[in-house]
């Protein structure tokens, strides 16, 4: 395979201020005649740009073909600083494809932030929210409209549309909200969440809930907390009845429907820890994190190779196909959330061979069909915002797997890129 060129930037300078206090007196008795009135900071409207262009090579090796895909994706960044705490942000996002010779933008984020006193804090606009504490699984996440991948995504995540707020109690206690606009016709048609976060010793966890119209309240607790040298997270959501929709098949026609199951349980948990190497500590770093669905498919729908007739809309498009043509056709195919059982490891080892190179090993597996993917690769970065990557991923189990079902065996992905 060709070698690729990435370009990847990203990095946005921070802005900030600092005010610093001289001495102003030796002895507490002198305090009210010598301390002067220190003068307000002026506040000052500050306009920032930042972005990154990653230019990338892949290359998938499989059983019929080896197709060859490169592209460069672009992020422009724009972050405004007003008085009173207001900020605005946006974040454009192209993709110029080469094969295609076609350039696809979208607005990944643009959104205001303003607040009422210092005391609650508001966040309204296309945003990506920090919703859940586990690396890749997140169930108590009902709100983000794209989930995280395990194979590195280049560029960002879409944000959902709405509005935020934060009511924060000393260090202690913090309110969050958020009241989903996105694709709502009516006013019944928004969505909404609740969260009541608290720290409890060295322990920080929160209950939360969802709900929008049509859909079955979820209800969700999670646990930040540290034992020894061991850091946990864990999380866990629970429905009345389960809001997604599977396949099922009746007369030789497949069809989409909700289990009548009552009280439906996800759940995620991660353990990690940092280990010394050499003269630095957390030099290597290992968590593990594993994801229960009770609802998951226990048996891969893949494997079944008959053909059925279609119902529904897509049915006026493909009127008949395999179980896979009919899940990824009505978007039902969730990567990572198709099972009942899975696992995940993740090791990086910093300061690979040079200091600024990273090695990364990441695993993850269905544990219901027995497939799973090896992603390993090095990832450099220097103090300039250069930066170079190669990722191998392989392909691992059962044919026909949730990982397998495509045919490919192994891709490649080189990177580099800068940011500024």
């Amino acid at each position: 395979m060709k070698t690729l060129l990435i370009l990847a930037l990203a990095a946005s300078p921070a802005l900030a201020e600092e005010v610093s206090e001289a001495e102003l007196f030796s002895g507490e008795d002198m305090i009210a005649a010598t301390a002067p009135v220190a003068a307000p900071v002026e506040e000052r409207k500050t306009v920032g740009f930042s972005g990154e262009a990653v230019s990338v090579l892949e290359g998938v090796v499989a059983s019929t073909s080896n197709p060859l895909n490169s592209y460069i994706t672009g992020n422009f960044m724009l972050d405004a600083r007003l008085k009173r705490g207001v900020k605005a942000f946006a974040n454009m996002e192209a993709t110029y494809n080469s094969r295609s010779r076609e350039t696809v933008s979208d607005l990944r984020e643009v959104f205001l932030d303003f607040n009422i006193a210092d005391r609650v804090y508001f966040r309204t606009g296309k945003q990506v929210l920090q919703w859940g504490r586990c690396s890749l699984w997140n169930p108590t996440d009902l709100i983000n409209i794209e989930k995280k991948t395990f194979i590195r995504k280049i560029g960002y995540r879409d944000g959902a549309y709405g509005v935020k707020f934060h009511a924060p109690f000393g260090t202690d206690y913090n309110i969050y909200g958020f009241l989903d606009a996105g694709s709502a016709e009516e006013d019944r048609d928004l969505g909404g969440a609740l969260k009541f976060e608290f720290l409890a010793g060295r322990t920080e966890m929160a209950f939360s809930g969802w709900g929008r119209r049509n859909r079955s309240a979820v209800f969700g607790y999670d646990v930040s907390s540290r034992l020894g040298d061991v850091d946990i997270a864990g999380e866990v959501a629970v429905a009345g009845r389960d809001n997604t929709r599977y396949v099922r098949e009746e007369a030789g026609t497949l069809s989409t429907y909700l289990k009548d199951d009552r009280w439906t349980t996800r759940a995620a948990l991660n353990l990690s820890r940092g280990f010394r190497l050499g003269d630095f500590n957390d030099r290597l770093t290992v968590a593990t994190e594993f994801y229960y669905n009770q609802n998951g498919y226990t048996r891969s729908p893949f494997r079944d190779r008959a053909s059925y007739a279609f119902s529904g809309p897509l049915a006026a498009l493909l009127p008949s196909g395999t179980k896979r043509d009919f899940l990824i056709g009505n978007g039902l195919f969730e990567p990572n959330y198709m099972g009942r059982y899975y696992g995940a490891l993740f090791t990086s080892v910093s300061r690979f061979i040079i200091t600024d190179m990273t090695l990364s090993a990441n695993y993850v597996r269905n544990l219901s069909d027995d497939t799973g993917v090896l992603s390993t690769g090095v990832s450099y970065r220097n103090i300039n915002d250069f930066s170079a990557g190669c990722l191998v991923n392989a392909y691992l189990g059962r044919p026909r797997g949730e990982y397998t079902f495509s045919g490919a065996k192994m891709s490649v992905q080189l990177t580099a890129g800068v940011s500024f």
